[in-house]
């Protein structure tokens, strides 16, 4: 199983910069987001209509990099989680894929609302 965290860093010019922290197996990577405060609100509705549902696809693409997420559901509430942090233009970066349930995505809102609040 895995895990992703959200730590809001600034919100300049109606841009939201966050680390995002993957554990994924016995790897983890951390890296920082860049998204339009549009776009993190169009994407805190997605998920959580995704999240009502429990069916649908939604992926984050960091403005700055090649950085993204993606949340897929299966069946049964089963929802896997993929992407890359650490940008494949560096030396060092994790491509991840995980399987969790539908309370993770839960959680993964709560993080991006936060980071709207701050």
């Amino acid at each position: 199983m895995g895990n992703i965290t959200f730590e809001h860093k600034y919100t300049i010019g109606g841009y939201a910069t966050f680390a995002i922290k993957v554990v994924s197996g016995g790897f983890s990577g951390i890296s920082s987001l860049c998204l339009p405060n549009d776009s993190l609100k169009s994407a805190i509705a997605s998920l959580t209509e995704m999240y009502d549902k429990l069916s649908g696809t939604y992926e984050i693409n960091d403005t700055d990099s090649n950085d993204f997420i993606l949340f897929e559901f299966m069946k049964y509430g089963h929802l896997k989680v993929s992407g890359q942090v650490g940008g494949g233009h560096r030396p060092q970066y994790l491509v991840y894929e995980f399987r969790t349930d539908q309370t993770f995505l839960n959680e993964a809102i709560k993080g991006l609302r936060k980071m709207l609040s701050e």
